[in-house]
């Protein structure tokens, strides 16, 4: 069975307030990328109002929250194995006062959200709150045996995190009408489906970034979603020519940021080449897609590439 890796999510350090049917397990604050900022982040401005300086380098605490969609079970080659869907997730979220676009994040096969520390922490300290939630049958630490055909239902899951996130929206600070998806290899995959698939889309999403996913195995329909497809070109475990082929399933505006040279996993995990372009062309596209910071989305391709380390290609 092909091994995937993928990056986790984020949450306030003041969750305390959370309802008593799902629990919050404070953690401690995971990194302080700087000096606390006392720069407000206001909900979504106007389209015709002027954009905001990107944030960088907020000091950002990390929660969890223990959800749990006792709506829908866990099945597996058509047996079910729980009859509910538990959906432990990891939030980091800046301590800076203001409000912050919702990113979900979607970990890979055999992974789990604590796996993506790094690039979920890195994302938050840019303004953003990341949700990274924990699927059953893609994270060994649930117990179940893993199982990667179940993709759709992990969309479903996303669409169950958004929902159960933005209830509480006061308390995680959140602001309004702002929701990203982003994922790793599986995780990208369902990311794909959240924005774009065929009877698996929700209407929320305002931007999605997929990082080295396989190609799209179902029918999508033409969106305005905005798209950040990033691969290596040395990636072990998902060739590069699947991103070239979800480049042509996709018809909605799309960035194809390469990473040449890059593998799969470490330019997401760990200390790459890869991995500053990497978190700086995510926080970039965000900020022009979702949060409406920085100069805006012309020439956005330009921004997010970083020759000859990446290069970007675009369409509208």
């Amino acid at each position: 069975m092909r091994r995937r890796r993928i990056v986790v999510l984020v949450t306030l350090a003041g969750l305390a307030a959370l309802a008593v049917s799902q629990l919050v397990h404070p953690l401690a604050p995971t990194s302080t990328h700087g000096p606390r900022t006392a720069t407000d982040t206001p909900a979504l401005p106007d389209t015709e109002a002027p954009a905001r300086p990107p944030l960088r380098g907020l000091t950002v605490a990390r929660t969890e929250v223990d959800l749990i969609d006792g709506s829908r079970p866990v099945v597996s080659g058509g047996v079910t194995l729980a009859g509910q869907r538990s959906l432990p997730t990891q939030v980091w979220a800046p301590t800076a006062s203001g409000t912050f676009p919702l990113v979900v994040f979607v970990h890979g096969y055999d992974k789990g959200p604590s796996d993506y520390t790094r690039f979920c922490t890195e994302l938050a300290s840019s303004g953003y709150v990341v949700a990274a939630p924990s699927f059953p049958l893609e994270d060994p630490a649930q117990g179940f045996p893993l199982d990667r055909s179940q993709l759709a239902d992990e969309a479903g899951d996303v669409s169950f995190v958004v929902t159960s996130l933005e209830a509480r929206a006061g308390a995680l600070h959140l602001a309004p009408g702002a929701v990203a998806v982003v994922g790793h290899s599986d995780g990208a995959d369902v990311a794909l489906l959240v924005a774009y698939g065929t009877g698996t889309t929700d209407p929320r999403v305002d931007a999605a970034v997929a990082v080295a996913p396989d190609p799209m195995a179902q029918g999508t329909a033409a969106s305005a979603v905005p798209l950040l497809l990033v691969q290596g070109t040395d990636d072990s475990v998902v060739p590069y020519s699947a991103s070239q082929t979800v480049y042509g399933q996709v018809d909605a505006p799309v960035i194809y940021l390469t990473l040449a040279g890059a593998d799969h996993l470490a330019p997401v995990t760990g200390a790459t080449p890869w991995t500053p372009v990497l978190d700086e062309g995510t926080a970039r596209f965000l900020d022009a897609t979702v949060a409406h910071r920085g100069p805006g989305t012309t020439g956005l391709a330009g921004q997010v590439a970083d020759p000859p380390l990446a290069t970007a290609e675009s369409r509208s």
